[in-house]
Formats: C-alpha cells, structure tokens, sequence
C-alpha cells in the first residue's frame, strides 16, 4: 500500500461510527439526515432555506447525502478538487445540442442511480455550461420533481468525468410561480459545489442568486431556472432557532420583464 493510499485509508477509517449506536444517537442521526434531505418545491414565504414537511411531500434527494458525507475528503479531480473551478463564470451559456449529446447519457445514468425520477417521462428542460463544468436539469411537473446534474466536461471534447447528481421533489403536482415571483426548488449541497432550481413567473426575465460571496446568474427559459456554483448553500454546522435545519447562505434578485429589479425577493 503506498502512502497516499494509506493515509486516504486512514482518512475513510475516521469516518466510520464505530460500535453500536445508542438509540440517542440514532435519533439524532435520523434528525440529521431529515434536515439534509428537506427541501421544499415550494417555501415557506419568508424562509429560504428548506422546511421539515410531511411524509408524502417529503423530498428525496439520496446522492447529495452520500456527497455531504464524503466531501470531508476532497481528492484531486473531484467534485471541489483539481483546478477546473477556477474557470467557474457568474454568467452561464446553454449547451449546443451536440454538448447535450456527449453530456446526457453519464447524467441520466447518475441520475437512474436515485430510483426517484422516472427518467421515461422526465424532460431534459435546461442547461447550463460555466468553464469547464455543466449542469443539466431534469424534470417531471406531476410528480413535482426535479433531478440535477453536474459533469466535468471540457468545451470541444467528448471527455464526461466527475458527474455528481441531487434528486428532489414531493408527491403532489408542481406549484405554478405568481407572475412577478419565484418558487424555491430543490437545494442539493455537496459542500464544494452547490445547485439550485425553481419555477419563475411568467413576468420574471432573470434570477440571480447570491451564496456566501458570490453572485450567481441563473439559467432561465420557459418558466424555470438553474444555477450551480462553486461553494456550499447552506451554513455548516449552524441550524436555524427551533430546529429548522440548516441555516442557508442564499438570497434572490429578481429582474422583471418591465425592468424592475426586486431585491431580496422572497420564494413563494
């Protein structure tokens, strides 16, 4: 065994729990869990982070816990590692259809790995390239239910790599968005990437998304949008008062079809 595969060894080892859990520490192992995975089609208005909700509309978002779970260990080339985030742009551009065709098949593939999203009916609905890494979004309106992409793809060559995915929704159909507003979709935080979508109203031309320091512009058409940026969405460690979960580090601008620019929007 050489020393990088040593010390990696080493590293997953601290990971393990150990020994057999008290029923406390499976309770507070489930709570856990709970706050990562719920996340709301459509918020609470003066919240943005994701809300504890019923078994029916509870959201299934499996891979982006697995991520939260590993990124403790950031390895060269994966998602967070490597030098490909440096070409990250505030500012997306689509894929061409000849891009969707070499990026799509490793992202449906990941994203058939959730079992949640019914692929055969799911929409391929919008795209979005910031250097070197893309984002493709998924979708079914009934079920209201969203899976997401991210791939490690260099313009000009048909080399897919690091592709990590977040599948999120509920039970009932998909809640339209007011004409000057925006819902909230699903949240998948992988620590060292973070991607986003929701529906925009008829009205609305632009969403931007701030996170932590940065200002992202989000990928909109045809009543919904999607952003991913280099970075976490929500606070680690810091649940909001009341047990509410994680305390998140996002807000919204909108910028309507007349012009006008609300800041701070709230999701409706």
């Amino acid at each position: 065994m050489n020393t990088r595969t040593s010390r990696l060894d080493t590293a997953l080892r601290s990971l393990d729990a150990g020994g057999t859990l008290t029923k406390e520490q499976q309770q507070r192992a489930a709570d856990t869990l709970e706050r990562i995975v719920a996340v709301t089609p459509a918020a609470h208005p003066h919240a943005v982070a994701p809300t504890r909700r019923s078994p029916r509309r509870l959201p299934l978002v499996l891979t982006a816990v697995v991520a939260l779970a590993v990124a403790v260990i950031v390895l060269p080339g994966g998602v967070g590692g490597g030098q490909a985030y440096a070409s990250w742009t505030p500012v997306p551009t689509a894929l061409t259809p000849a891009e969707v065709e070499i990026v799509a098949p490793p992202c449906r593939a990941r994203l058939r790995e959730g079992r949640r999203l019914d692929l055969g009916r799911a929409r391929l609905v919008l795209t979005e390239r910031r250097g070197e890494y893309v984002a493709l979004l998924y979708r079914t309106d009934d079920p209201d239910m969203s899976g997401s992409c991210l791939a490690h793809n260099r313009p000009g060559t048909d080399d897919v790599d690091d592709v990590t995915f977040g599948i999120g929704g509920g039970a009932g159909p998909a809640r339209s968005a007011p004409a000057r507003g925006f819902t909230q979709g699903t949240i998948s935080d992988f620590r060292d990437a973070s991607i986003t979508d929701g529906a925009a109203g008829t009205d609305v031309a632009g969403v931007i998304i701030h996170a932590g320091g940065l200002t992202v512009h989000a990928s909109v058409s045809n009543g919904r949008y999607v952003a991913w940026w280099p970075g976490p969405a929500f606070e680690p460690g810091q649940d909001r008062p009341g047990g509410g979960g994680p305390r998140p580090i996002v807000s919204y601008d909108l910028t309507l079809t007349d012009g006008t620019v609300i800041h701070d929007a709230q999701p409706s």
